[in-house]
C-alpha cells in the first residue's frame, strides 16, 4: 500500500473510532427529536403521512421524505421498540451517513486525481466540525449531497438504472431532493449532450418518485417554505481550496463534468438555505479541492517538497482547518463530556415519564423550545402546539383559540425555582415535576386578574433589568473553556441562569394571559403569543443549540430594549391591561432580537 493510501485510512480510522466510541451517548443535533419521533411512528404504524405530533391539535401533512425514517423506524422496532432503541437506530444511520460521505469524497477524488487527492479529500472533509458534523449528525438532507454524486456518475458511465435509483432515493430521503439530484443529472446531460440517457433516467425517476411528489403537490396549502433560525459556520480551509478548484475545473467542463455537476446539483439550496448549502456541499468541495491540490503538487513540487507539503496540509486540515476542528468535539463526546449538547435524551425521557404518569400526555403540549417537545415524543406520543420544521404548517394556528388552561407546559426552570413556587403558592399553577433545567407545569382555573397583573409587572420589571445588566450573548465559548470540565460547567451554569430569567417572564405572561381570557380573549391571545416568544428567548439565551445565532450588535440592542420593557412593566400594578407603551416595548424587543 502506498503512503498516501495508508495515511488516508489512518486519518479516517481515527475519526471513525472516536465516533463509534461515542455511540452510547451520541451527538444529538436539535433536529433529531423531530426526525426520530417521526421514525418511531413509522416503526409502530408502518406509515405516517399525517403528522399528529406537531402543530396540534389538527396536525399537518408529513412532507418529510420517508426513506430514512422508514429505515430508522424498522431498525428501532427490531431493537426493542422503546425510545432509546429508536435513538440508537438513528445513530447507526448517522454513522453510516458519515462513512458514506467520506467514502464518496475519497472515491471520486482518487478516481479523478489519484491517491494523494483522496488523502486530501478525506482529511479536509473529516477534519473540520462544520464539514464532518454536517454528516455525522445524520440529518436526512446530508444523504442528498451524497446520492447526487452517484446519480451524476452513473449517468455519465451509462448505468442509467442505477442513476435513476440514486436520483429517486435522493427525492425520497428529503423534500429538497426533488430539485437537487435531478438538477445534477440535467446539467450532466447538457454538458455531455446525453439527451437519450436524460430522458430514460428522468422517466424512471418520475415513475419511482411519483407517489411522494403527488403527496407533496396535494398538500401545497400547508407549504410556506419559510425557514426558522439558522446559525453556524463553514470549514474555511476546505472552501479556501474548493473555490479555486472549481474555477480550475471549469477550464475543461466536459472532462470535469462529474465533479462540476456534483458541486452544482444542490444550487437551489443556496437560495433556500444558504448555510446548509455550504455545510453539506463540503463533500463535493473536499473532492474537488483534493484533485486540485494534488494536481498542483504533482505539477510544481518535487518529491520531497510534495511529501512535506502533503503532510503539512493533512495536519492543518486535522488540527487547524481555519475553523473549529472535529477532533476536540469527537474526543469530548467519546469521553462522555459531550459539547455542545443540543438535546439531552435523558432529560427528554424523564419529562416523557412525568407526562405519562401524571396523565398529561393527552393534553396539548406547549414547550418553550419545540425541539424539546419533539424529543419527548421519542419516548411517549404527545401532540404539541407549533413544532419543528416550520416550512410546513396550517395557514391558521390550530391552537390559537385554545385556552391557556387546556395545555401542559415545559418551562425552562427547575421545579424548585423561587418564582415558580411563588406562582404555585398563589394557586395559579400546578408543578408536576421536572429536571434540573425544565419543569412540567399546568395552569389552574383562571386566577384573579388583579393578582396576575401586578405579579407579571414585578416579574417582568425585575427579570428584564437583571438580563439587561448581566446577560451575555450565547456564543461558542473558547476552546480552553470547552476542554476544561470545571470551566465548561461554570459556563453552562451562567447560561442556564439567564435562561431561567427569561423563563420566569414567560411564566408570568402565561398566567396573566390565562386570567385575562374571560375579560378580553383577543388581548389574551396576544399575551399567549408573547409568552411563547419569551420561551424562545429563553432558548436563545441559554441552550447550546442556539449558540452564535445573534450578532453582538443585535444583542446590545436587545439589552437596551429590555430596559424599556422594565421601565413600562409597572403599569400593570395600577391597571389590569397593558399600556400602549408596554405593548410596543415588548413587540420591539422580539422584533429586533429575532
Amino acid at each position: 500500500m502506498n503512503p498516501a493510501r495508508a495515511f488516508t485510512w489512518l486519518v479516517i480510522a481515527v475519526h471513525a473510532c472516536l465516533l463509534v466510541w461515542s455511540f452510547p451517548d451520541y451527538f444529538a443535533d436539535n433536529d433529531l427529536g423531530y426526525h426520530i419521533s417521526l421514525a418511531r411512528q413509522y416503526g409502530e404504524h408502518g406509515s405516517y403521512f399525517w403528522d399528529k405530533l406537531n402543530y396540534g391539535p389538527s396536525g399537518r401533512p408529513n412532507l418529510q421524505g420517508p426513506l430514512l425514517h422508514y429505515g430508522v423506524g424498522f431498525l428501532g422496532h427490531a431493537l426493542g421498540g422503546e425510545g432509546d432503541d429508536y435513538v440508537h437506530a438513528f445513530t447507526v444511520f448517522a454513522l453510516l451517513q458519515w462513512a458514506a460521505a467520506v467514502f464518496t469524497a475519497v472515491y471520486f477524488a482518487r478516481k479523478y486525481g489519484g491517491d494523494l487527492a483522496g488523502l486530501f479529500a478525506g482529511a479536509l472533509l473529516s477534519g473540520g466540525i462544520y464539514s464532518a458534523g454536517s454528516f455525522f449528525v445524520g440529518v436526512p438532507s446530508g444523504w442528498i449531497f451524497i446520492l447526487s454524486a452517484w446519480a451524476v456518475f452513473f449517468l455519465l458511465e451509462g448505468k442509467l438504472r442505477l442513476s435513476a435509483l440514486a436520483t429517486a432515493a435522493a427525492v425520497y430521503v428529503h423534500l429538497g431532493g426533488i430539485t437537487t439530484a435531478p438538477f445534477g443529472i440535467l446539467l450532466a446531460a447538457l454538458i455531455t449532450r446525453r439527451w437519450r440517457a436524460l430522458v430514460k433516467v428522468g422517466a424512471i425517476t418520475a415513475l419511482l418518485a411519483s407517489p411522494y411528489i403527488f403527496h407533496f403537490l396535494r398538500s401545497l396549502d400547508y407549504w410556506v417554505g419559510r425557514r426558522g433560525h439558522v446559525a453556524g459556520s463553514v470549514n474555511l480551509l476546505l472552501y479556501a481550496l474548493a473555490v479555486p478548484a472549481v474555477v480550475w475545473l471549469l477550464r475543461r467542463p466536459r472532462e470535469n463534468a462529474m465533479l462540476l455537476c456534483w458541486a452544482a446539483a444542490p444550487l437551489a439550496w443556496f437560495f433556500q438555505d444558504r448555510l446548509r448549502f455550504f455545510l453539506q456541499s463540503s463533500v463535493a468541495g473536499a473532492a474537488a479541492a483534493g484533485v486540485f491540490v494534488a494536481w498542483l503538487l504533482e505539477r510544481y513540487a518535487g518529491p520531497r517538497a510534495r511529501a512535506g507539503l502533503s503532510v503539512t496540509l493533512v495536519l492543518l486540515a486535522t488540527a487547524f482547518p481555519l475553523s473549529i476542528p472535529s477532533l476536540p468535539v469527537e474526543i469530548l463526546w467519546a469521553s462522555g463530556r459531550g459539547f455542545p449538547r443540543e438535546l439531552d435524551w435523558k432529560e427528554a425521557k424523564i419529562l416523557a415519564g412525568i407526562l405519562r404518569d401524571e396523565g398529561l400526555d393527552n393534553r396539548l403540549l406547549w414547550s418553550y423550545y419545540p425541539s424539546l417537545g419533539c424529543a419527548v415524543a421519542v419516548y411517549t406520543p404527545v401532540w404539541q402546539e407549533g413544532g419543528h420544521w416550520n416550512e410546513v404548517r396550517p395557514q391558521v394556528n390550530p391552537a390559537a383559540k385554545m385556552s391557556a388552561g387546556e395545555k401542559v407546559y415545559l418551562l425552562p426552570m427547575p421545579p424548585g425555582d423561587d418564582i415558580l413556587v411563588q406562582y404555585r403558592i398563589y394557586g395559579l399553577i400546578r408543578i408536576h415535576g421536572g429536571t434540573a433545567q425544565t419543569s412540567v407545569v399546568t395552569l389552574t382555573q383562571p386566577g384573579r386578574l388583579d393578582l396576575a397583573a401586578p405579579l407579571a409587572a414585578e416579574v417582568l420589571r425585575r427579570e428584564a433589568l437583571w438580563l439587561a445588566d448581566h446577560a451575555v450573548n450565547n456564543t461558542m465559548p473558547p476552546l480552553g473553556t470547552v476542554l476544561d470540565p470545571a470551566g465548561l460547567e461554570g459556563w453552562r451554569a451562567g447560561m442556564w441562569r439567564q435562561r431561567v430569567r427569561a423563563g420566569r417572564m414567560s411564566l408570568a405572561v402565561l398566567a396573566y394571559a390565562h386570567a385575562l381570557e374571560p375579560l378580553d380573549p383577543e388581548r389574551a391571545r396576544g399575551a399567549r403569543n408573547a409568552a411563547r416568544d419569551f420561551g424562545t428567548l429563553a432558548n436563545f439565551l441559554g441552550d447550546e443549540t442556539a449558540m452564535d445565532y445573534i450578532s453582538e450588535e443585535r444583542f446590545q440592542r436587545f439589552r437596551e430594549n429590555l430596559r424599556t420593557v422594565a421601565q413600562h412593566a409597572p403599569v400593570l400594578r395600577r391597571q389590569t391591561l397593558p399600556s400602549p407603551e408596554l405593548s410596543d416595548a415588548v413587540e420591539r424587543l422580539f422584533r429586533e432580537y429575532f
